[in-house]
């Protein structure tokens, strides 16, 4: 086949965007036997958690615009003193903003990961937060995340956390909601009216290959190509990146692609790093969902910030690290706890 130029890169872009979008709505159009983060079987609700911590599951934090009550659960450690106060991460899940839940399942890195905290004498929040569909949008998931930190100062008596010591953890969109909200300035955002009145600051943040530029990441700017120009991509490929972009920013690109663009940059974590706080970025380097880059660029963005920060790349890692043996895994979560600690005020 002779392509010029142009169209080499349009194949290139379209390639790319089968992998970045599939993750999102594989339902709508694919097998999810195209997805990276597959699983043979499916996943278990954790039971070793309930063991070693003291569990409130499906606690509403707020009521959501749309008038839905949005849950969290709590993990505390054991046997802790009575005056103890518990510095706080909030965890924040993935699923392309469309789906996924708070449930921690068994045999997963995470999972291990606040196992970890418990012995560490932190308390764990999972949180929900409003899936985007056709009629619900950008800022709402962003709202709910900023939310879940104002409900914890809220709370911070009953729960005994320590309001001085709250990061935020999340994996892929739940990594972006994490960066927007620690990066995003204290009083944007707000949800609902009776959280309003408590700051949502956090000490860091945690981001797993998590999407940081928005634009860059669906090739907003190149519009929707005719997929004549390249005839062996299927027409639906097209349509996962508009209804993609319409679900977070709520315009057609077809239609309004300048607002599109201008709008998916406000939602873009990159472009808020002057409000930074300390930051751990890993992502693997066989990420074929989100680009590697996207983490790269955040980390070149907050060293010219002068924002303290570290970009852990996982040599064969793919998107969900479903690929990493436990004892690479093991080494992660470790790194991870230690940056946590290093943190504590």
């Amino acid at each position: 086949m002779n392509l010029s130029t142009n169209n080499i890169s349009i194949y290139r872009f379209f390639t790319n965007l089968f992998f970045v979008l599939i993750i999102g709505f594989s339902n709508l159009f694919f097998s999810q036997n195209f997805s990276q983060v597959q699983v043979k079987t499916p996943p278990v609700k954790s039971t070793l958690l309930p063991e070693i911590a003291n569990l409130s599951e499906d606690i509403v934090y707020k009521t959501n615009r749309k008038g839905d009550a949005v849950k969290l659960d709590v993990f505390t450690p054991k046997n802790v003193a009575a005056d103890q106060l518990l510095p706080v991460l909030i965890y924040v899940h993935g699923g392309g903003w469309i789906e996924g839940d708070k449930i921690i399942h068994s045999d997963n890195y995470v999972e291990t990961t606040i196992a970890k905290l418990m012995a560490k004498q932190y308390a764990v929040i999972s949180i929900n937060y409003t899936l985007l569909n056709d009629s619900t949008h950008f800022p709402l998931p962003l709202e709910d995340t900023k939310d879940a930190v104002r409900w914890v100062r809220k709370n911070a008596g009953q729960y005994h956390f320590d309001t001085n010591n709250i990061g935020l953890f999340g994996a892929s969109a739940g990594a972006h909601l994490s960066l927007m909200a620690a990066y995003t300035p204290d009083n944007t955002y707000l949800g609902n009216p009776e959280l309003s009145s408590y700051s949502a600051k956090v000490n860091y943040v945690i981001d797993h290959y998590g999407p940081t530029d928005l634009n860059k990441l669906f090739h907003t700017k190149l519009g929707t190509i005719p997929v004549a120009l390249i005839g062996l991509m299927s027409k639906k490929i097209v349509g996962l990146q508009e209804n993609l972009v319409k679900g977070i920013s709520g315009y057609d690109i077809r239609k309004d692609q300048d607002s599109a663009i201008d709008y998916l940059k406000t939602m873009s974590p990159v472009y808020f790093v002057s409000g930074g706080v300390p930051t751990l970025i890993v992502q693997g380097n066989n990420d074929k969902i989100v680009p590697l880059n996207q983490s790269k660029k955040l980390h070149r963005k907050l060293n010219r910030a002068k924002v303290q920060n570290s970009l852990i790349i996982v040599d064969g890692g793919v998107h969900g690290f479903g690929t990493t043996d436990k004892a690479y895994l093991d080494q992660l979560t470790d790194q991870m706890v230690e940056f946590i600690l290093s943190l504590k005020k």
